[in-house]
């Protein structure tokens, strides 16, 4: 069996499968404006990435610890893209914002709704409802919001095309149903 730094494989694997659910969650929390990760944890993946690399040069003896090694590699990748979409996204809006559009004649073009929007009109009626059957909202809009992106991001990596989100009155019992789209984004 292959030591690495006085660790076998298979721990060594699992403390790297640790890690990147702990930096999956960092991003997550990024990606959720939470006050308490403010910028993106880029160190922690550079770091990440650079002990997957040294652990993926090592030859490991047993194809089980390859295998899970292998599937850690394509996760690490997968989320990697992920991240770097939704931090490319995030500054094309930003940047989006920062420029008024307007139309060909000069005049300033109609203002657009955006996602923003949506997810207020949809707390609203959640809040709305919940009232009617003599409760409480238990979250804020701020809270609403990321609650509804994480499922959002959750659904599209797994192949759902995200139209929308709705509130569902079932008796005296109020939820939010995603409309989602089977098949891949395009």
């Amino acid at each position: 069996m292959c030591i690495l730094a006085g660790v076998t494989n298979g721990d060594v694997v699992g403390q790297l499968e640790r890690r990147l659910e702990e930096l999956a969650r960092r991003w997550e929390r990024y990606f959720a404006r939470d006050r308490l990760v403010p910028t993106p944890p880029e160190r922690e993946r550079a770091e990440l990435e650079q002990r997957l690399r040294e652990v993926s040069r090592h030859e490991a003896r047993a194809a089980a610890d390859r295998f899970r090694l292998d599937q850690l590699l394509h996760r690490f990748a997968t989320y990697n893209q992920m991240w770097q979409r939704m931090l490319r996204d995030r500054e094309e809006a930003r940047a989006g914002a920062a420029a008024p559009p307007s139309e060909p004649n000069g005049k300033a073009a109609a203002p657009v709704r955006t996602v923003s929007d949506d997810y207020r009109g949809v707390f609203s009626r959640y809040v709305d409802a919940l009232r009617k059957t003599g409760h409480e909202a238990g979250v804020g809009f701020d809270g609403f919001r990321a609650t509804l992106e994480q499922q959002r991001r959750t659904l599209e990596a797994g192949g759902a095309v995200v139209e929308g989100f709705e509130v569902v009155e079932a008796g005296s019992q109020v939820r939010i149903r995603a409309r989602v789209r089977r098949g891949r984004q395009q």
